[in-house]
């Protein structure tokens, strides 16, 4: 279809291959790995109303809420239009390792915001948005997913990871390798006591062949975006895959091949 090319200041594609199959006696989850916490925003997607070609871009394509308690300093949410195959990111607040600017204020706990592409996209993101014909879209909703979320108190999620921040590079954040210590014996741990939820219903996504360590941000078009950090932990060749649009490029979080046996 003519309009699923146009999408986005970022187009995605996949340059790299599959991560090669461990041997069949291998358990595939990895013991020890960092507990996954709960998402600590809320995101919803209203009905797409077309009123003009370009009235579209001025409505919310996403509604979020903060259900976490603490403010949060910057979030990156990535979006699917209806029809098409290829991402884009909406974002809002103060981005990391960047001057800071009292022009934005944090989204406190139980606060609501709206995303639009109008004033949360890149420039080249819109442009390519105007390429779309707007009756494709017409009552349908928008598929959306977390890239990133950033605290207050120079803590981060990652695709359900806790974080620090890199006291050492303010783009570098690592990733909390236990969430069940005591949060007094360590101040750097602190947060998680008042923070982080841990989710005990999901299942680790950490497998043999990969560990991650950490994410970086990458400056995508004047927005920044979250960029996977990691290493080959037993088995298999590490393939991290990447992703390429027209103004950077990223690492996305990925598993062993699937399946690995």
């Amino acid at each position: 279809m003519k309009h699923t090319g146009f999408l986005m200041g970022c187009l995605i594609v996949i340059t790299a291959s599959a991560l090669q199959a461990l041997p069949q006696s291998l358990n595939r989850t990895r013991a020890g790995g960092p507990q996954l916490v709960t998402e600590p925003i809320k995101i919803t997607t209203p009905a797409i109303k077309i009123r003009s070609a370009k009235g579209w871009l001025t409505q919310p394509l996403v509604q979020v809420e903060n259900v976490s308690n603490k403010p949060i300093e910057y979030l990156a949410i990535e979006l699917k239009l209806p029809g098409a195959t290829e991402l884009f990111m909406l974002a809002y607040g103060q981005q990391p390792g960047k001057p800071a600017t009292n022009m934005v204020k944090p989204l406190p706990p139980g606060g609501k915001l709206d995303l639009s592409v109008d004033q949360h996209a890149c420039d080249v993101t819109q442009k390519r948005l105007l390429e779309i014909d707007p009756r494709s879209l017409a009552g349908n909703h928008a598929t959306a997913k977390i890239n990133g979320i950033v605290f207050n108190d120079q803590t981060a999620w990652f695709d359900g990871l806790p974080h620090v921040v890199d006291p050492n590079n303010p783009l570098r954040w690592n990733v909390v390798r236990s969430t069940s210590m005591n949060p007094n014996d360590s101040a750097v741990f602190s947060f998680l006591k008042v923070g982080f939820r841990e989710n005990n219903n999901a299942g680790s996504n950490y497998e043999l062949c990969w560990d991650r360590i950490g994410t970086e941000w990458v400056d995508c078009c004047g927005l920044q975006r979250s960029s996977a950090v990691m290493v080959q932990v037993f088995g298999g060749i590490y393939e991290p895959i990447e992703m390429v649009s027209e103004c950077c490029t990223w690492i996305k979080q990925s598993g062993c091949s699937n399946p690995p046996w």
